[in-house]
């Protein structure tokens, strides 16, 4: 058992060391990296000591606002795949089992359908559709008093119904489609402060609130009964811990578009390699997350990309996928929690 422990501790060592060191070096390559090169000596300069007044433009006004709402989402993101797998006892859910990401794809796809309505307003509309979603699979999951499997169920209903609404528009207004197909893939071509300014403050709260619940949420890994009794409301727990950890990922996601498979790929990798503790899942799974997001968005904007600025969210698929299912081919039996 100290052997073991001691095992733990160098992982947990090794882990937090690459992960810092990687994730400083995608923050420095993701503010030098865009149609106008610089060098880590001039983004340094435009951040603190500015001479050249477009070296700082760009990098303050353009690619920090991106790297920071790059950045938070994919923490968000992390976080609340290990919360939701937690909730729902189930290693393959991600954040939006609850039907999030469709009901804020069709929030998008209304927004951009309503003549005359501003293109700011289509965030408002997404985050409106995610978190309606939420909110109906957890009345549906209520009233089937089947606990996760029944919220699940309930998740996948909502999600598979919005979607084919959508659909619908889809086919209804194809001239009009293309805006919404952009959105579906995810992006951050069109970061801005004021963006950020909305994001940052609504979605900290929530992720502070659900890395603060890691240890009650480790009990409820037993099971409700069980945690009832080492003096958690359980009941109370699930149903805050699946709506903040929505709402957090509702905000993210109405400006950023859907990004798939960082929710998954990011607490699993903690997982595996660290611990399945959430004390340990939550805020390394974030981290991860937001490392995923990062150099998915660099690749993005590299000049080797000769597809030049395409989604995001098809390149964390194209990284997720596979690396999925290594993980589950290699080490499936490991998925246990």
């Amino acid at each position: 058992m100290w052997v073991d422990w001691k095992q733990k501790r160098l992982r947990l060592v090794i882990y937090l060391t690459l992960l810092s060191l990687f994730l400083g070096l995608a923050l420095m390559i993701s503010l030098m990296i865009g149609s106008y090169a610089l060098s880590p000596s001039q983004v340094l300069e435009a951040l603190f000591y500015p001479r050249d007044p477009v070296a700082r433009n760009i990098v303050l006004n353009y690619r920090l606002p991106r790297t920071l709402l790059a950045s938070v989402t994919g923490f968000v993101l992390g976080v609340s795949g290990g919360v939701i797998q937690s909730l729902t006892r189930n290693p393959l859910a991600d954040p939006y089992i609850a039907g999030t990401a469709s009901g804020a794809a069709l929030g998008a796809a209304v927004a951009f359908l309503v003549p005359f309505l501003p293109l700011f307003a289509v965030p408002f509309f997404a985050f409106g559709g995610g978190l309606s979603a939420v909110l109906l699979s957890l009345l549906l999951a209520r009233k089937a008093k089947a606990g996760p499997i029944g919220f699940i169920l309930a998740g996948i209903a909502v999600g598979t119904f919005c979607s084919a609404v959508l659909m619908i528009l889809l086919s209804l207004f194809s001239q009009r489609a293309h805006g919404i197909l952009s959105w579906l893939y995810g992006s951050f071509s069109t970061s801005t402060w004021t963006k950020a300014k909305i994001v940052v403050p609504l979605s900290t709260p929530a992720v502070l609130y659900l890395l603060a619940k890691a240890r009650d949420l480790n009990l409820l890994l037993f099971g409700e009964e069980h945690a009832s009794q080492l003096g958690i409301e359980a009941e109370r727990l699930w149903k805050f811990s699946l709506v903040v950890s929505s709402f957090a990922v509702s905000v993210c996601i109405s400006f950023s578009g859907i990004i798939g498979f960082v929710g998954l790929v990011g607490p699993h990798m903690v997982r595996l390699i660290v611990s399945s503790d959430n004390r340990f899942v939550l805020p390394l799974g974030g981290f991860t997350g937001a490392l995923m997001l990062l150099l998915s968005d660099i690749l993005v904007r590299s000049p080797v990309n000769p597809f030049g600025e395409i989604p995001v969210g098809a390149i964390t698929s194209m990284i997720g996928v596979p690396f999925f299912a290594y993980l589950l081919w290699r080490r499936g039996e490991k998925f246990g929690m």
